[in-house]
């Protein structure tokens, strides 16, 4: 089974280094952005385009993207049309979402990741534009491709720690005809680097989903 993974802003492939053991038995693509596309990148579909010319000619079984890597598969599929059987995202806002998404990690997890985490993102943000940060961070809308989608999309977040939170799917924002078209799945103890904080029911959860599993509610 052969698998993409985009990570997402002011990060790099080394982020998945944490979750990586856990999915030996798959074909991988740990796609990684050169820092001269990034550096020239005004919109998200930028970089989406060089990833569409150096890895559209293969067929995945699923593109799996955090963050802005969730737009850029979503954007392959619906915009390039490329060959993927599902679409997993992690931690993507498809439209801007409520303060409960808007936090890094857990205190606990940044107690213990916070240093590594902090200085990966420091040292790549030099190397994104603040248009294309802007076209995901502030007034965005990406939920019109979700429309022009018909593979299976699994949508997947932290929990933040509080599983019980009863306003965790209205506070994304999203209109009750872009949420029927999404699986939505939540990661305990973790916030949006959850493939650093909680990679063993990650994984578990992926692999549920691509080998068609029945998923935990």
């Amino acid at each position: 089974m052969r698998l993409m993974l985009l990570y997402g802003v002011n990060c790099t492939k080394h982020i998945w280094d944490y979750i990586k053991p856990y999915l030996r038995d798959f074909d991988i693509d740990y796609v990684e952005y050169p820092h001269d596309v990034t550096l020239n990148a005004k919109k998200v579909v930028d970089i989406t385009e060089w990833v569409y010319r150096n890895y559209g000619h293969h067929c995945y079984d699923a593109i799996i993207g955090h963050s802005l890597g969730g737009i850029i598969a979503l954007q392959l599929i619906a915009e390039y049309k490329m060959n993927v059987g599902k679409i997993i995202y992690l931690e993507t806002n498809l439209k801007p979402a409520n303060e409960f998404y808007r936090n890094l990690m857990t205190q606990k997890n940044m107690e213990k990741y916070g240093d590594s985490i902090l200085q990966m993102l420091r040292e790549e943000k030099e190397f994104y534009t603040a248009e294309l940060l802007k076209s995901f961070q502030v007034d965005f809308d990406y939920t019109n491709l979700v429309n022009d989608i018909s593979q299976d999309i699994y949508a997947i977040y932290g929990d933040r720690g509080i599983p019980e939170y009863p306003a965790k799917i209205q506070d994304l924002n999203l209109s009750a005809q872009v949420l029927s078209k999404l699986n939505l799945v939540f990661i305990h103890d973790s916030c949006h680097m959850i493939m650093v904080e909680n990679p063993e029911q990650l994984s578990e959860i992926m692999k549920g989903i691509l080998l068609n599993f029945c998923l935990p509610r």
